[in-house]
């Protein structure tokens, strides 16, 4: 192809307010424990349709190589079928380490609006979905979770709170997982309609994903 279309859907996801949210910007310096765990709350059912959205999109097609990657990737999230490593599990046990009151777990209106708007666009169609879970998601995650795991960092101390694995698993994952899916994009979009089906499954979950920080803020 005739560009580099990996470097474009990183400036994509690098140039999206999503990443200068108001909400996510106020706790870089200013993170309580209430927030961490409103975030990490809404975080625990994107991270349960997470994995379904990756089934949902092997499920569209046939491409052999489209398929694999995508299942090598939900088997990792499933912690490689150790329940106690799965995503999710971490995601649990971080929350019940910080004192995370379950009877209080609800998913915030704007949380489902978003969840509902990836499912939508990963069922379109498969190089929309690309562009939806590997830029949108495992990129997108990595910068999200890099910007609360420093500011968990402070918090960390003041609160006397455990290390984080799960930042740590989180982040190790999407920096691998985010590359797979940027090779396998490169790989099958080999045509310009493909291309731009890509890039609007990517834009498309950029701005759903605003949506669920406008949730937080609400909460605010």
């Amino acid at each position: 192809m005739s560009f580099d279309l990996t470097k474009l859907l990183k400036e994509e996801v690098d140039s999206h307010p999503v990443l200068n949210n108001k909400w996510l910007v106020n706790k870089i310096d200013n993170l309580t424990l209430k927030d961490l765990k409103l975030w990490l709350s809404q975080e625990y059912f994107v991270s349960i349709d997470f994995v379904t959205w990756f089934l949902k999109a092997s499920s569209i097609t046939n491409d052999f190589t489209i398929r694999v990657v995508l299942v090598e990737n939900v088997w990792e999230e499933l912690g490689e079928g150790r329940f106690e490593n799965s995503h999710v599990e971490i995601l649990k046990n971080f929350m019940k380490d910080i004192n995370f009151n379950f009877e209080d777990l609800f998913c915030l209106p704007k949380t489902l609006e978003y969840l509902k708007l990836m499912e939508k666009i990963v069922e379109k169609n498969i190089y929309m979905a690309l562009g939806a879970l590997g830029p949108a998601n495992e990129y997108l995650l990595k910068k999200e979770y890099g910007k609360m795991y420093q500011s968990y960092q402070a918090l960390k101390i003041k609160e006397n709170l455990p290390y984080g694995k799960f930042f740590e698993v989180n982040l190790n994952a999407d920096e691998g997982h985010s590359k797979k899916i940027f090779e396998l994009i490169e790989k099958v979009c080999n045509t310009e309609e493909k291309i731009k089906w890509a890039i609007e499954g990517n834009r498309q979950a950029l701005s759903a994903r605003n949506i669920f920080y406008e949730g937080l803020q609400w909460v605010e």
